[in-house]
């Protein structure tokens, strides 16, 4: 248990070490094959599927419902005080900067259009607005990253430690099986010694029986 205890204070710190450095920043990058535009990025360290389904319960919790296309999200017409208090429609993209199996990288990208405009607002169109989202980004979708790579690293170390536990608990099984074995082989050794030793006295009684009878015999010559 203490040693369960000390992996999983492990994996925290390790977790929270790699997305300490974690920072939003200002970009123009492409929406889609047609269109590019102002928006903020922040790199974290997750899977693809992970940086997006994170992104996805963390704004459904804010109960913002959207529609998810590939590697984009699009929330269109909506409300998020987080943000802004205007109408907007929001544009999320992710993009895989690594792939590697240990610390993954996804760039995240969040579009914002405000009211009617089509224009994707950046800190010389609403700096406030870009304030609010950087400050979203950093805070809480950092945190959302950062708790669920602990639960999946937390989970994987428990999926361990069980797959080790169910084989300790078949070699114990399999030990329980040989002693027993062992211990019902060592009664049949006694057992056939036992045998031998009656044998062994059935017939020196048969010898004797035959002794006296041959005596018995030379007397009567």
């Amino acid at each position: 248990m203490k040693k369960s205890l000390l992996l999983i204070a492990a994996i925290v710190i390790s977790v929270f070490a790699a997305n300490a450095q974690q920072k939003s920043y200002e970009n123009v990058t492409k929406l889609d094959k047609e269109m590019s535009g102002n928006c903020v990025s922040i790199d974290v360290v997750a899977s693809l599927k992970d940086a997006q389904n994170v992104m996805e319960k963390l704004l459904k919790s804010n109960r913002l419902d959207g529609k998810s296309s590939g590697k984009k999200l699009t929330y269109e017409k909506i409300v998020f005080p987080e943000i802004s208090t205007d109408y907007i429609n929001m544009f999320v993209t992710f993009e895989p900067k690594s792939k590697s199996k240990t610390n993954p990288v996804t760039k995240v990208n969040v579009f914002v259009q405000k009211g009617i405009s089509t224009t994707f607002e950046s800190s010389n169109t609403d700096g406030n607005l870009i304030l609010n989202l950087r400050n979203f980004l950093d805070t809480k979708y950092s945190q959302a990253i950062h708790d669920n790579d602990v639960a999946l690293k937390i989970a994987s170390q428990t999926k361990d430690i069980k797959k080790t536990q169910n084989e300790i608990n078949k070699l114990e099984s399999q030990m329980k099986k040989r002693t027993k074995d062992i211990s019902t082989y060592e009664k049949n050794i006694e057992k056939a010694k036992n045998d031998i030793e009656k044998l062994k006295k059935d017939i020196e009684d048969q010898k004797q029986l035959i002794e006296k009878q041959n005596a018995a015999l030379k007397e009567i010559k």
